[in-house]
């Protein structure tokens, strides 16, 4: 059996960390296969569960419907077999946790700085503008040096834009 060298911790302390029941530990299995995975006790069920599946190397949370016993409710959950073998009440987890693209967040709010590296902001669209909205009263500050896009007559769709000549006059367009 391998050695855990580290604390075991639980963020609530009225909570339990591990429950052992029937010599096993009630709430996390390893398993080969789904049918063995199946096959589990109702006496070693809990929702939630974290079993491990050696045939795909995935981690899955079954999260489904469970009954208290009365008397027992902090001891013993009943997962029935329908419940716990419905492929709709295990999720797997992926590797990494959050959002996989931006998009799937449709009103996401930054909670630290926003590093670019080295990569631009830009639109998905041909022609699209980029617009930087305040709320209210509020303004948009740039803090730093601005440049500009140096062009020596005007470029196409110039109104409402900013552009420097070859000589570093600038020129603002008024939008519509």
């Amino acid at each position: 059996m391998p050695e855990f060298n580290g604390p075991l911790s639980h963020s609530s302390d009225n909570a339990k960390l591990l429950e052992l029941a029937l010599q096993q530990t009630r709430g996390i299995g390893i398993f080969n296969t789904v049918a063995e995975r199946d096959g589990l006790s109702q006496a070693n069920r809990s929702s939630p569960y974290l079993a491990y599946m050696c045939n795909d190397d995935k981690l899955y949370v079954y999260d489904g419907p469970r009954q208290s016993v009365v008397g027992l409710e902090d001891k013993y959950q009943l997962v029935d077999d329908i419940d716990w073998e419905d492929p709709g009440n295990w999720t797997a987890v992926s590797g990494s946790s959050g959002l996989q693209n931006v998009v799937e967040d449709t009103t996401p709010q930054l909670g630290g700085d926003l590093e670019v590296n080295g990569f631009s902001i830009i639109s998905a669209n041909t022609n699209e503008d980029i617009t930087f909205t305040p709320n209210g009263t509020g303004s948009i500050n740039l803090d730093g040096t601005i440049k500009f896009k140096r062009f020596s007559e005007a470029p196409p769709a110039f109104v409402g834009g900013m552009y420097a000549d070859d000589s570093d006059n600038l020129y603002f367009g008024v939008s519509e």
